[in-house]
């Protein structure tokens, strides 16, 4: 029987290679012999040598290899204005359609997670003519400003907004519609999303996902899932347990952090993060549900004033003097 092959794509730089390392390797620790893992690491500035740990775990159907898309930045500078490299890591997937024209359909996941299942049952989720398979955002949907925010600005509910950091991608369907040329316009007209690349994925596949089981994009918060329905962890926003300890799920991201060469390095990036650290990540959530409450606070505004624009100037009189006038009866 002919092994299936599995397309799977990472986003990082140097700052997350220990995370990488430790994402990947639980990846490994659940594949099957059934399956042909390709494993594409997209990045602008890591090189053979930071990934040397990563590359030992290639066996005969586990391949991975790394991929520089500086060229295709270089590409698109002229699309979109772009701050700086690190910010534009954010896009990466939004490049695979197009870099990876031999796949249809591919998983991309972020560094920040850990694998508690075999990946391939995830790829091998029937999403149809969708354009996504993906997991609402557990953030979103447990917090009345970010629920304000996609409903404001994207006019989307909270069970709708789905987390971009595990998708599965229709490959074929995003290159049939052009979706990353329409993203740069986007990106352009877009001047200040909360999260760009997120942000755009909800808005153009609204309607157009298959969404998934929450144990495919769980985050160590709300209500804990069973080891057996639990099949991937995502240490997303400020919940990493190399900076905090005791945190929900922190024991599946350790057993494999140790298998790792990493890991001395890890615990001690989390013994020595501070109180004045954890303030100013305190300080960052604050910041960040403030600047999604007044985005959505302006856009409300902003089609209010469209709005109120589009009438007949006769329905905005004030009611006062429309009462008045009532009032005035013409001379005989």
């Amino acid at each position: 029987m002919r092994k299936q092959i599995i397309p799977i794509y990472f986003a990082a730089d140097k700052n997350y290679v220990p995370y990488l390392t430790v994402a990947i390797k639980s990846l490994v620790k659940f594949a099957t012999s059934k399956n042909i893992y390709k494993i594409y690491i997209l990045t602008n500035n890591l090189q053979e040598s930071d990934i040397a740990e990563i590359r030992t775990m290639e066996r005969g159907n586990i391949m991975i290899q790394l991929v520089d898309v500086n060229s295709k930045i270089e590409s698109i500078k002229d699309k979109v204005q772009l701050r700086d490299y690190y910010s534009v890591s954010i896009y990466f997937r939004l490049f695979i359609p197009t870099l990876f024209p031999e796949f249809n359909k591919a998983i991309y996941l972020d560094s920040d997670i850990v694998l508690n299942h075999d990946i391939a049952d995830m790829y091998k989720k029937n999403i149809g003519d969708n354009y996504l398979g993906a997991i609402l955002d557990e953030v979103v949907y447990s917090n009345d400003k970010f629920i304000y925010y996609v409903k404001g600005v994207y006019d989307l509910t909270e069970k709708q907004y789905f987390n971009s950091g595990a998708l599965v991608m229709n490959l074929k369907k995003f290159r049939d519609n052009n979706i990353e040329e329409d993203f740069y316009r986007w990106l352009n007209s877009n001047s200040s999303p909360v999260a760009p690349d997120q942000d755009y994925l909800n808005t153009t596949c609204r309607n157009k996902v298959k969404y998934l089981e929450p144990g495919w994009n769980k985050m160590p918060m709300g209500q804990k899932l069973e080891d057996e329905k639990l099949y991937l962890i995502h240490y997303n926003m400020f919940m990493k347990p190399w900076k905090y300890r005791d945190g929900m799920f922190d024991s599946y991201f350790w057993d494999i952090a140790k298998t790792t060469t990493f890991y001395d390095r890890l615990l001690e990036q989390r013994d020595s993060y501070t109180e004045e650290q954890r303030a100013n990540d305190s300080l960052a959530a604050e910041n960040l549900l403030k600047m999604a409450v007044n985005i959505a606070q302006q856009a409300i505004a902003s089609r209010q004033a469209k709005v109120v624009e589009a009438q007949p100037a006769e329905q905005f009189v004030p009611v006062g003097a429309k009462l008045a006038m009532q009032k005035i009866k013409p001379k005989k």
